[in-house]
């Protein structure tokens, strides 16, 4: 991925499905550098199952500050919403984090959502001088 004329290596890991592996999901959360949140936008059972992810992910990192992005996919199925725009936003301004919605059907903002998290993750090392590869996680 390029970002900024700099060329990045980003690996990107889908947990989804993995919740009942606990121990690797443990791992991953260690490792991982940014994370998104994803629920379906016509699912409000995963839109509350969120705030778990996110407060495991805070855990697992240990203090150690990581971009997290939310994101609302099957946008493409606006007409079955369960969860509205203003209230996935609402949720991701009171963690501090940046709201985006996607289709993974259409490909609707799915490169965006991944560019967004790598970008905040390179920003992140650039101070430190580790920016030569991106770790994001999905779950």
């Amino acid at each position: 991925m390029h970002i900024d004329d700099k060329e990045y290596e980003v690996e990107i890991l889908d947990t989804a499905g993995e919740e009942d592996y606990q121990n690797m999901m443990d791992m991953w959360i260690s490792f991982g550098e940014g994370f998104l949140l994803v629920f379906a936008i016509n699912d409000a059972e995963s839109f509350e199952l969120l705030k778990e992810k996110q407060k495991r992910v805070l855990k697992g990192k240990h203090g150690v500050k990581c971009p997290i992005l939310l994101v609302g996919n099957k946008q493409d199925l606006e007409n079955e919403r369960k969860v509205t725009f203003a209230e996935a936003k609402s949720l991701a301004d009171s963690w501090g984090i940046e709201y985006i919605e996607t289709s993974a059907k259409t490909n609707f903002n799915c490169k965006e959502a991944f560019e967004k998290l790598a970008q905040k993750i390179v920003a992140m090392k650039k101070d430190d001088g580790s920016d030569k590869k991106c770790n994001c996680n999905i779950f």
